[in-house]
């Protein structure tokens, strides 16, 4: 009997031992494991849509149709935006006859802007009358319906008639297009601020003349010159300033001529630029300065000039 009682008393000292054993603390991997996985951060919303467009990237560029499965027919057709401001636009729209015995149809055009598009009007100096929807897509895109209201009876260089994209034209659209990189620089010109001159030559042919752009740094072209130079010149010097005093910067090239049989001649030709940012060359006055022999070089082209400013 006592030994009975015994063996129940070491089996509960026993039990209660077990009872009191500590349990051992976890270590830091065994929480980590233990720990719920940690939340999946939300993803950033969305930009917002309908954001205000920055017009600016389509102002001053030379956008011309772009060579698609809509663009197999009608003249050609290109425009450029001179001003987008307080929801208002103004541009002019150029249509190339098919031949240049036809000379082209230019156009002044203003319209107002919502959601994005320009509704415009527009007359060209052809008599034709009509409307231009613009649509500003990508940076590098826009598309134009066109429509005429009233034709005029000369068709040689008559808008064409419907929708169609555009792009900027660049210098790698111009066919045999080779650039004097010792004539073409970066220039602030006021308006335009800093921008690429560029001088280089068309190779395609026999004629090989020489032209003149103005550029952003992408290629895209901005003004065209359209020099009235000899074919075959060589360009001799470039140079901006202010010749007219008007607190403008003008432009001063100097090329030789070297055409077969006549020698190396020098030739002046001066753009002066005018408040709205245009070039205009005076012929005659180019004339005067080659005549009078003040077209050696940049400084005897300025002196000349100092006494008609």
């Amino acid at each position: 009997m006592k030994s009975k009682r015994l063996l129940a008393i070491i089996i509960g000292a026993l039990l209660l031992a077990g009872c009191g054993k500590t349990v051992p603390a976890d270590t830091p991997q065994q929480l980590e494991e233990q720990s719920p996985s940690a939340a999946t951060p939300e993803s950033s919303p969305a930009a917002p849509t309908g954001e205000e467009i920055d017009y600016t990237q389509y102002l001053k560029k030379t956008w011309v149709k772009k060579n698609d499965a809509d663009n197999n027919s009608g003249n050609a057709v290109s425009f450029s935006i001179s001003e987008i401001k307080n929801g208002k636009i103004s541009a002019e729209l150029l249509v190339t006859g098919p031949a240049p015995a036809y000379p082209n149809a230019i156009a002044r055009f203003d319209g107002i802007i919502s959601n994005h598009t320009a509704e415009c009007q527009f007359t060209d100096s052809r008599g034709n009358k009509g409307t231009i929807k613009l649509s500003f897509e990508a940076r590098d895109e826009m598309k134009a319906a066109i429509n005429l209201t009233d034709k005029s009876e000369d068709t040689k260089a008559q808008p064409p008639v419907g929708t169609f994209r555009f792009a900027p034209y660049n210098l790698k659209d111009i066919e045999g297009f080779s650039p004097i990189e010792e004539q073409s620089f970066m220039v602030d010109l006021n308006s335009w601020g800093k921008v690429k001159f560029v001088a280089g030559k068309l190779t395609e042919g026999s004629h090989i003349p020489v032209v003149f752009y103005l550029t952003n740094q992408n290629g895209d072209i901005l003004y065209n010159f359209y020099p009235t130079l000899p074919y075959r010149v060589d360009v001799k010097a470039v140079s901006f300033e202010d010749v007219s005093k008007d607190g403008l910067k003008d432009i001063i090239i100097i090329v030789d001529d070297d055409y077969s049989g006549q020698g190396s001649a020098p030739i002046a030709t001066v753009y002066f630029q005018k408040d709205d940012g245009t070039f205009a060359n005076d012929l005659k006055l180019d004339q005067e300065i080659n005549d009078s022999k003040s077209n050696k070089d940049v400084k005897a082209v300025k002196s000349y000039l100092s006494r008609k400013f």
